[in-house]
């Protein structure tokens, strides 16, 4: 109960910022500096916006301003950001599903996996591992090894670092 509360409050609480993060502009790689927020993934082309990013994914996550993420806000974080299956709107099966389920990826990890994994077994995420964790997917999603994403390997970024949706049962 208490941990359902906790995870709501968080979610409104994103919702909020993620709201207001909506019509954020593209963001040019020679005006990058301290101040600069990237809060879209596929907005990242370059290294240092993949180190952007994570500042910003960090930021708001880190609920309470402690410094760190823990399991309760990380979990909190991919109940905002993750994908949204929208609901059926009749109880009928649609002829398409079976292919679009078919073709549709499977979901790798949990969100506790997530977790577990950016936070190296940690009991917490600090803003080092977040970093860490964003620019080694962007070298994988740098699949010409320019240093720089195309528009298909932002793509593939944003796609690595999309949270896990959060298993509510």
């Amino acid at each position: 109960m208490l941990r359902s509360s906790l995870i709501s409050a968080s979610a409104i609480a994103l919702l909020t910022t993620a709201a207001c993060a909506q019509d954020t502009p593209k963001v040019e790689a020679t005006k990058l500096d301290s101040e600069t927020k990237i809060v879209d993934a596929s907005q990242v082309e370059t290294r240092d916006e993949a180190k952007l990013f994570a500042e910003s994914e960090f930021a708001q996550a880190d609920l309470d301003g402690d410094g760190q993420i823990d399991k309760s806000e990380f979990l909190a974080y991919a109940s905002v950001h993750a994908p949204v299956n929208e609901p059926a709107l009749t109880n009928e099966p649609r002829a398409d599903h079976a292919a679009e389920i078919a073709e549709a990826p499977a979901q790798e990890k949990s969100a506790e996996e997530t977790f577990a994994e950016i936070s190296n077994g940690d009991e917490a995420i600090s803003e080092t591992e977040m970093v860490e964790t964003r620019v080694a997917q962007f070298d994988e999603a740098d699949a010409n090894d320019d240093e720089k994403l195309d528009e298909q390997e932002r793509q593939q970024f944003a796609s690595m670092t999309k949270p896990p949706a959060v298993d509510t049962l």
